[in-house]
C-alpha cells in the first residue's frame, strides 16, 4: 500500500469536502435570501457576487470526484491497477472550480495516480503527477506532506533500479534525495499536527 490512504478513506475525504461545500452553499443561499428580504441591509453582496453558481460547480465537481475515485477502487479490487488510472485521469481533466476543497481533492488524486504509476514501474510519470499535485497545495497541509512522501518513495524505487544497474553513485544520490523528501514530509505533517493542537485543546 506504500502508506497510501485506502479507497474508503479517500471517499470519506471527498464526502467531507462535499458536505462542507453544501454547507457553504446553503449559507450563501440563506444570506442571499436575507438580502432580498431586506434590500437596505448593509454589507449584502450584489447578485453577481453572491456566488451560488460557483458553490454549485464545486459541489458537482466533488460529487463527480467521489464517483470517479470509487470507480478506481473497483478496478484496484480487481487487481487492475492500470484500469484504475482511467477514472482518475478523467477526474484531473475535469474543469476545476476555484476552491480549496477542489485543490485538495486534485492534489490527493495526483498522489493516488503517482502511487499507481509507481506500482506499474512508471517512475517518470509518477514524478510528473507529484509535481502537478504540489502546485495545488502550499504550506503545511496533509496533502502536501503526502505528496512529498510519495515523491520520497519514487526516489527510493529509482535508487533500487540504479543499484541493480550497477550505478552505485547515482543510486546513493537517489537514496539521499529519498531520505530528504521523507524527512520533509514528516516536518510538514508535524506542522499540521502542531497547528491543530491549540484548536483541539480549546486554545
Amino acid at each position: 500500500m506504500t502508506g497510501a490512504m485506502t479507497g474508503a478513506m479517500r471517499r470519506q475525504l471527498v464526502t467531507a469536502s462535499l458536505a462542507l461545500a453544501v454547507a457553504l452553499g446553503l449559507a450563501s443561499i440563506a444570506g442571499a435570501g436575507a438580502c432580498r428580504s431586506e434590500p437596505g441591509v448593509s454589507g449584502c453582496p450584489s447578485a453577481e457576487a453572491q456566488g451560488t453558481p460557483i458553490d454549485a460547480r464545486v459541489m458537482a465537481f466533488l460529487s463527480a470526484a467521489r464517483s470517479l475515485h470509487h470507480e478506481a477502487d473497483l478496478h484496484e479490487k480487481s487487481n487492475d491497477a492500470r484500469g484504475a488510472l482511467g477514472p482518475l485521469e478523467r477526474l484531473i481533466a475535469l474543469p476545476a472550480p476555484a476552491a480549496v476543497e477542489v485543490d485538495e481533492v486534485l492534489a490527493d488524486t495526483r498522489a493516488r495516480l503517482a502511487e499507481l504509476r509507481l506500482g506499474l514501474g512508471d517512475l517518470d510519470g509518477a514524478g510528473r503527477d507529484v509535481q502537478a499535485g504540489l502546485l495545488r497545495v502550499q504550506g503545511a497541509t496533509y496533502f502536501r506532506g503526502h505528496l512529498l512522501e510519495v515523491e520520497g518513495l519514487i526516489e527510493e524505487a529509482r535508487a533500487a533500479g540504479l543499484a541493480d544497474a550497477g550505478r552505485g553513485d547515482q543510486a546513493a544520490a537517489a537514496r539521499s534525495k529519498a531520505m530528504g523528501l521523507l524527512e520533509e514530509a514528516v516536518r510538514v505533517q508535524q506542522g499540521v499536527i502542531e497547528h491543530a493542537l491549540p484548536a483541539a485543546d480549546g486554545g
